[in-house]
């Protein structure tokens, strides 16, 4: 994201007895580990939730992951401040396979 200032990455780990899988980001602003999202795919469509800050606000989140094919994926985030009565869509990455 150079256009913010900063790199990130994700770490993936998938819990074999629980059949679930854990996301952690890193930012190259922070450098710590932020709290996980734990979720799994079912029925093509991926949503892994956890709690994040929003300007040192606690928030609710969702990672959603669909639309998954050989060579292309839809994710999104999305916050709640209702205690997930309804979310708000504040990130969307198109993703493709490159050659």
């Amino acid at each position: 994201m150079a256009s913010r200032g900063f790199q990130g990455l994700t770490f993936r780990t998938f819990n074999i007895e629980r059949r679930e899988w854990s996301i952690y980001w890193v930012n190259s602003s922070a450098g710590v580990l932020q709290e996980p999202v734990f979720g799994r795919f079912e029925d093509g469509v991926g949503r892994f939730y956890g709690v994040d800050l929003d300007n040192g606000r606690p928030v609710q989140v969702i990672y959603v992951w669909k639309d998954i094919t050989p060579t292309s994926a839809h994710w999104a985030q999305a916050f709640s401040y209702d205690g997930g009565r309804s979310w708000e869509v504040n990130w969307t990455m198109e993703f493709t396979r490159a050659e």
